[in-house]
């Protein structure tokens, strides 16, 4: 993966607190994750170290009581402003609260899942976003 600056490193501390102190509150709600990946040439959709991943992850997700709202293969980009980063796949997990998904660190296949990704992931950014009002194709 990539370098991560001090600026930023000191901005995903902040965001780390601010989802420590939902979670310790009285007004604890869902949180929804997008993850935006890109992934080692020749391993998404459909190679052997993607689909372990995708496996694993699905367990380690489980053991939260999250779900796998859905997976988008990315047809590619329309706009950019700014930098360019090409990306295979976004991904929405939903969580029932802050709580349970700062539980991952927990999980019995946290480990596991976090090699793979390792060995699989070139490029991924994901975002919190809130989870009370979660998009819904009707």
């Amino acid at each position: 993966m990539g370098t991560i600056l001090n600026k930023d490193r000191e901005f995903l501390e902040d965001e780390r607190k601010e989802m420590e102190q939902i979670a310790s509150s009285d007004n604890d709600y869902p949180v929804l994750m997008i993850n935006q990946n890109r992934y080692k040439e020749g391993e998404f959709p459909n190679g052997d170290l993607y689909l372990k991943w995708r496996s694993v992850n699905k367990k380690m997700i489980d053991d939260v009581n999250g779900k796998i709202i859905w997976t988008i293969p990315i047809k590619g980009p329309i706009v950019v402003y700014g930098h360019l980063e090409r990306l295979d796949e976004i991904l929405a997990y939903w969580y029932p609260s802050h709580k349970s998904f700062l539980n991952l660190v927990n999980s019995s296949h946290r480990t596991e899942n976090l090699k793979i990704r390792e060995d699989l992931i070139s490029y991924a950014v994901i975002h919190r976003c809130d989870g009370r009002n979660v998009p819904q194709i009707k």
